[in-house]
């Protein structure tokens, strides 16, 4: 079979005339190029763009923090204010991931149109700090979560756009760094929100959500400010109407998509079945798991960007595949370390998730039409959000039915061995439709 470099394919969309495809990549790329027409990159320098990618990533940072204060103060801002139970202060980190998995996609659809990314974003960061405010005037628990849904909508919507005007400023060649320092920010951003929360509760204990709403307000005069999108994205024609249609004509999308899901239900796993292990078995002290939780988080944040540079050189296919199959393996088996090994295999695992990370959100960038970027990683993000919400559900699924009728730690090492294996098919079912993606062209 013939292969086209990535460089082939970008130019010949720019001129409008196809390479020649044997059949077998012809009927991959028909759709891609008919959907995507040129690749409208604003031509400025390379400079101006990089900015511009640098002062989006900050913006993401910024709009990160807000939504992951809360997580710290949880029990506090829940369970004791509103007198919720387990499953109702569970459902406070899951139900705004169902908002913006049922609402996203549908206002995602109508803002992805040309010169609209920018200011959606902008409107859906005021309607989250609106709503995350209004959390500390909730009168019940049922009108709490009612705004937590629709606040999950508002602020996926948000870092949605943000992430298209960030792809929509990297060049071809480039958005493996453009997406990799804007998926470093968005790390940064939750681990910054994440220690925050504590201190702010402790030093002002009921002011979390509308502090948080605050800064969710800020991040939105900050958009306002800063950011802009390429003129080549202001004459972009109209998007597909809604994620649905973006896969039909761009149906390699499912891939980014697919590592998305999986990505996120390990995470969701981590930060429920592998916390209550380190609790349950390791016997750890609340600040010790969250020092264990941070050695994974700050590697993976640390190096998304190298991770990027590193996918714009040796290309998409082979990092996310052989960093999946690793990290998968080590996931399955963390029961089985000690728990003296565990801070060496968090900071491993860290490495590896950047290195996981990077080539899926360049993907999704080398894949989406210019037109319709925002339904693309809006797609991308509310499949991240339904892997969230599986993630606790799956693995505490499992962990109630192996332990029903075995030991404790047995059922452990039975959920995670699960989760790691389904990591682990995910990589090898994808890597022959990423071998014909890169042999097409379309992506490196």
């Amino acid at each position: 079979m013939e292969s086209r470099t990535f460089e082939d394919v970008q130019h010949a969309r720019a001129i409008d005339a196809p390479p020649n495809l044997t059949k077998a990549d012809e009927s991959l790329q028909s759709s891609f190029v008919t959907s995507h027409g040129t690749d409208g990159i604003d031509p400025t320098s390379d400079a101006a763009a990089a900015r511009a990618a640098a002062l989006i990533s900050g913006l993401l940072f910024v709009s990160m923090i807000p939504v992951t204060m809360l997580v710290a103060p949880l029990k506090e801002l829940i369970a004791i204010r509103h007198g919720a139970g387990d499953f109702a202060t569970h459902a406070f980190m899951s139900i705004n991931m169902i908002g913006a998995i049922l609402i996203a996609p549908l206002v995602g659809a109508r803002a992805d149109r040309p010169a609209q990314r920018r200011r959606t974003a902008i409107l859906a960061l005021a309607v989250d700090a609106v709503l995350l405010a209004a959390m500390a005037l909730a009168p019940s628990l049922a009108v709490l979560l009612t705004l937590r849904f629709f606040e999950g909508a508002a602020h996926v919507v948000a870092i949605s756009q943000l992430m298209a005007l960030a792809a929509s400023w990297a060049s071809p060649q480039k958005r493996g760094r453009a997406m990799g320092m804007a998926g470093a920010a968005m790390m940064f951003g939750t681990a910054c929100g994440t220690r925050l929360g504590g201190p702010i509760w402790h030093s002002m204990p009921g002011w979390t959500f509308q502090i948080a709403g605050v800064i969710s307000a800020m991040a939105a005069f900050l958009v306002l400010v800063f950011a802009s999108e390429p003129r080549a994205a202001q004459s972009e024609a109209p998007a597909f109407p809604g994620i649905r249609a973006t896969l039909r004509e761009n149906r390699a999308l499912a891939i980014p998509y697919a590592y998305a899901l999986m990505d996120r239900l390990c995470v969701g796993v981590i930060v429920s079945t592998f916390v209550l292990y380190l609790s349950d078995i390791g016997q750890l002290e609340p600040g010790q798991r969250s020092r264990l939780l941070g050695l994974f988080l700050i590697p993976f944040a640390a190096l998304v960007y190298p991770a990027g540079r590193l996918v714009d050189r040796v290309g998409r296919v082979w990092p996310i595949s052989v960093a999946s199959l690793v990290f998968g393996a080590m996931f399955a088996t963390y029961p089985w370390f000690e728990i003296a090994s565990l801070p060496v295999v968090m900071l491993l695992s860290g490495v590896v998730s950047a290195i996981m990370f990077a080539p899926s959100l360049a993907l999704t960038a080398d894949l989406a039409p210019p037109g319709g970027r925002g339904a693309a990683f809006t797609g991308f993000n509310v499949a991240g959000s339904l892997g969230f919400t599986m993630g606790p559900l799956m693995a505490g699924g499992l962990f109630a039915w192996w332990s029903a009728n075995g030991q404790t730690i047995d059922a452990y090492r039975f959920t995670f061995a699960v989760a790691g294996a389904m990591q682990m098919a995910c990589a090898m079912a994808t890597l022959p439709a990423l071998i014909r993606l890169k042999r097409s062209g379309l992506t490196r």
